[in-house]
């Protein structure tokens, strides 16, 4: 969290021991290390849920996306219906009138 070193926390350290004096220096150095423990913890939780709500967002977008993809799909599948559709209809109508004209010619023997 920060950026200090051995020789900083020495000198903080030490005003803290003149000021507060020794005997109430570890009853404060014991609250404000919960303090810091809460801050770091609080970071965290805070930390954890920003990226919860990245993860959620991608999610989202990935749904989106593939809901795009399935309704693509789903329209390809129709038009491929349609076509076979028209296909078959169109044998169908070819058999049909092959059918007739080899029952004509059956008949004109």
């Amino acid at each position: 969290m920060f950026d200090s070193g051995f020789l900083e926390m020495l000198v903080v350290g030490i005003i803290a021991l003149l000021v507060i004096g020794p005997e109430r220096l570890p009853e404060v150095a014991a609250k404000v290390g919960k303090f810091i423990g809460k801050v770091k913890a609080f970071v965290a939780t805070t930390r954890d849920d920003i990226e919860r709500e990245i993860r959620a967002d991608e999610l989202q977008s990935m749904l989106a996306k593939q809901k795009e993809e399935i309704g693509e799909l789903r329209d390809m599948m129709k038009n491929t219906k349609k076509d076979i559709g028209n296909e078959l209809s169109e044998a169908s109508q070819l058999l049909d009138d092959s059918m007739q004209d080899a029952q004509s010619s059956i008949r004109k023997k």
